[in-house]
């Protein structure tokens, strides 16, 4: 169990949103929005000093605050725990640079979490945190307290005006992993031999290096190799103009004209996020990386006032949690023993319908397919000839119908593309070569909003890369065949 203790400040900003489909990211063809927001992160943990800039209680740091106002962008800070953690949030009012004649209170709300009423965060049956005037003073601060008793994936928001205040940005993603101990209390454990076992049963598939981060949940089929987090939202950017200009606005004649995915459009949603800080922590990556084999996490955030049909492309994913629940599926599974059968065991699908204030935990194994496609796609199949022939002689007719894909990370300014054609013509004789890396779309189902205010493609649309498996792993798959397999997933 740890403290782990974060401090945000609230202001205003702006984000910079595509209004093309142009991958470069010098387009001129873009749109800024005015936004509110929280800035500011982790403090520390226990008595380990994480940032000291955040000590809002040290007179030093005062001046430096007031250029944190104007820097909200969206999303807020991601904030992460484990089971059992003491998480801390202190919040600041700066006040909004841009208007600054806007004295709104503001506050934090956890959302899908068991606290008290006293610190939920609902204004009219607490309190809000009001603007730091005195700034020679020591700001006015409140420091919310949560302490998570299950793991899963949630979000907090300021709740104060919230029609407005969501719609302007001030959201984040709030992720809480079981703890060693929780894992255990479910049959999870390391033994001897640094093997993972459930019920003294050796996993096979969880690698030594796995920890208790990755597992959504305190069931062994909630293990994952890769997770990202997706939060939604959607803005009318009518509204955002009307607040920055002080002018009024009806809330019931909202309509939306962008769609995002952790603050950013299609084609941002390609490049490195600016709010990663550090390599294997929980982030806001959109661009999905993975190799094949490999099982991936979708912790899906629904943070804007439409409901989202998601969709993945290439596999079915399963229904880990909602809401920060356990599938109830998976914990009978669990609870009663089951092993896999030739059908999966749980709650299945490729489209989730994601209500607003909503969050699934999907998980998708990256599969090889190349028993089921390689002979088609390199060699022709049943008199009809192969991939790249096809392909070849499509470009001859057109060469513009064979599509560029942008590969991961793009470059500024000049992004590396590539296509099938081009992938099919290299030199290598490794059929494997000709067969990654593959590309599969996720997005938004309503067809209009991946778009950026109707311009496509666009909105709500991200990317799967999936490389070739690594050689070591292909000698123990093929290891596992000659086995009974007892993986619970």
């Amino acid at each position: 169990m740890s403290v782990r203790h974060y401090v945000l400040f609230s202001t205003d900003g702006f984000i910079n949103s595509p209004s093309s489909s142009s991958l470069s990211d010098n387009s001129t063809d873009r749109k800024n929005l005015y936004v509110f927001g929280f800035v500011g992160g982790l403090f520390r943990v226990d008595s380990t000093i994480i940032n000291s800039n955040l000590n809002w209680q040290n007179p030093h740091n005062w001046s430096d605050y007031q250029n944190l106002k104007g820097t909200a962008s969206i999303p807020s800070p991601l904030i992460w725990g484990e089971v059992d953690d003491d998480i801390l949030i202190t919040l600041i009012n700066l006040g909004m640079k841009y208007r600054p004649d806007l004295r709104n209170y503001h506050t934090i709300h956890i959302h899908g979490a068991h606290v008290s009423t006293q610190i939920d965060g609902f204004p009219e049956t607490s309190f809000g945190v009001p603007v730091w005037e005195k700034l020679k003073e020591c700001p006015p601060a409140i420091t919310y307290y949560y302490k998570p008793m299950g793991s899963g994936t949630c979000m907090y928001h300021c709740q104060v005006e919230a029609s407005e205040h969501i719609q302007m940005g001030m959201y984040g993603a709030l992720i809480v992993y079981p703890s060693m101990k929780s894992l255990n209390e479910a049959g999870i454990k390391k033994n001897k031999s640094g093997r993972w076992c459930f019920n003294g049963t050796e996993q096979s598939h969880i690698p030594f290096t796995a920890t208790n981060r990755n597992f959504a949940y305190e069931n062994v089929s909630t293990y994952f190799d890769k997770e990202y987090t997706m939060l939604l939202s959607d803005i009318d950017s009518t509204w955002h103009e009307s607040v920055f200009n002080n002018s009024s606005f009806n809330a019931i004649n909202y309509k939306s004209d962008y769609w995002l995915i952790n603050g950013r459009s299609f084609p941002d949603t390609l490049y490195p996020h600016p709010l990663t800080s550090k390599a294997g922590e929980a982030n806001y990556e959109s661009y999905v990386h993975v190799k094949t084999g490999e099982k991936f996490l979708l912790r899906m955030i629904n943070m804007g006032y439409q409901v989202v049909p998601w969709y993945v492309h290439g596999w079915p994913f399963l229904v880990a949690g909602k809401d920060a629940v356990l599938n109830s599926i998976l914990k009978l599974k669990s609870h009663l023993n089951i092993k896999n059968t030739a059908n999966e065991i749980g709650e299945m699908g490729c489209t989730v319908s994601i209500a607003s204030g909503q969050t699934y935990d999907l998980i998708i194994s990256s599969d090889d397919k190349r028993e089921e496609y390689k002979n088609y796609i390199t060699k022709g199949f049943s008199g009809v000839p192969y991939l790249y022939s096809q392909l070849k002689s499509l470009s001859q007719e057109d060469s513009s119908a064979i599509f560029n894909i942008p590969t991961e990370p793009l470059k500024c300014q000049k992004p590396t593309l590539t296509n099938y054609l081009q992938i099919y013509s290299q030199g290598s004789n490794d059929v494997n070569d000709k067969l990654f890396p593959q590309f599969y779309p996720m997005h938004n189902h309503d067809g209009y909003k991946v778009t950026n205010n109707g311009i496509y493609p666009g909105g709500q649309l991200a990317f799967i890369q999936v490389d070739a498996p690594d050689k070591l792993e292909e000698v123990i798959k093929n290891k596992r065949k000659k086995r009974d397999d007892y993986e619970f997933f």
